[in-house]
């Protein structure tokens, strides 16, 4: 496994800024929440958006990930802590492509 993998199918960077604006716009996320990818060139390796609102991912948010959790150009962003979480899917599951965390605000109203 490289160090360094090679940059992802701009295709699939694109895919994952959609699917954030998805969950987003369809009320799964709000300000918590993130979707990720296998990296398509690397295994080892995931993409991730970088520590914001689902709603506001742009391409250059999008940040690459070793299984482990280090991120390898995030270039002093602030990054999610739930990506360990990704990694450890993406280690014990080697066959999954993608992983999404949904954290929905718990109703205040009793029941």
């Amino acid at each position: 496994m490289p160090l360094t993998p090679p940059a992802p199918d701009a295709e699939l960077v694109d895919k994952l800024v959609v699917a954030n604006r998805i969950l987003y716009r369809q009320g799964v996320v709000d300000g918590f929440g993130h979707v990720s990818a296998r990296h398509d060139k690397s295994p080892g390796h995931f993409l991730l958006a970088r520590n914001m609102a689902p709603g506001l991912v742009r391409r250059d948010d999008i940040v690459t990930f070793d299984l482990d959790g280090a991120a390898l150009d995030a270039g002093g962003r602030r990054v999610y802590l739930e990506r360990f979480i990704h990694g450890e899917i993406y280690r014990a599951r080697p066959m999954c492509r993608r992983s999404s965390t949904a954290i929905r605000r718990a109703s205040s109203r009793s029941a």
